[in-house]
């Protein structure tokens, strides 16, 4: 993915529009998909599986895999951030959401289910620890930015983890995740605009 997306092409209207839209999609068609049924009652996993929405489920986790990848992907190559065990992380984080959507989560395919689990954690886990080593690297550039986007990538992991305890395993915290994920990032490259931490 890397080789191919450089500052040149990521610079133009093109790419600027695509990250606009990747910013728009990546919360709405979650919030979409997780309402069909009520995220009160299920998880995604629940409607793509058991509810009859496996291709929609599929199709959701491709889009918004490769969406969240290629504007992550954009931040780091205009920074000139070019850690390979963050972007090997990145690379991961794509790899497992596949995988969580791929495999079948169902009470009869116990093992599928437990590897359909480790999957879901290990994308987010891969994509928090990623978005940690970027944040870390602007730290050098400027403290200020660097400590408000790490505030935040808290705010996105603990917020998660919170709802995820108050109402269950449900689609309210996996809702909030993409949202507020979406947000952070949307947040993160207006902060590094504004302080001009692009790199010529």
């Amino acid at each position: 993915m890397h080789q191919w997306l450089n500052k040149k092409k990521l610079s133009k209207n093109r790419a600027t529009y695509l990250a606009f839209f990747a910013i728009i999609i990546i919360p709405s068609y979650t919030y979409l998909f997780a309402t069909k049924e009520s995220p009160f009652d299920y998880t995604m996993s629940m409607i793509g599986n058991k509810l009859g929405y496996r291709i929609n489920f599929i199709i959701w986790g491709l889009v918004t895999g490769l969406l969240l990848s290629f504007y992550i992907v954009r931040l780091y190559v205009l920074k000139s951030f070019k850690n390979r065990k963050a972007r090997k992380l990145l690379r991961w984080s794509l790899v497992f959401l596949v995988l969580t959507v791929g495999i079948p989560a169902l009470e009869h395919l116990p093992i599928l289910k437990k590897l359909h689990a480790v999957a879901a954690v290990a994308f987010a886990l891969s994509l928090i620890a990623s978005l940690y080593l970027f944040i870390r690297h602007l730290e050098a550039d400027n403290k200020k930015v660097s400590t408000r986007s790490l505030l935040m990538l808290y705010a996105v992991a603990g917020g998660s983890v919170l709802l995820f305890f108050l109402f269950g395993n449900t689609g309210v915290f996996e809702i909030f995740f993409f949202a507020s994920l979406s947000i952070f990032l949307w947040l993160l490259n207006s902060w590094l605009k504004k302080f001009e931490l692009f790199e010529n």
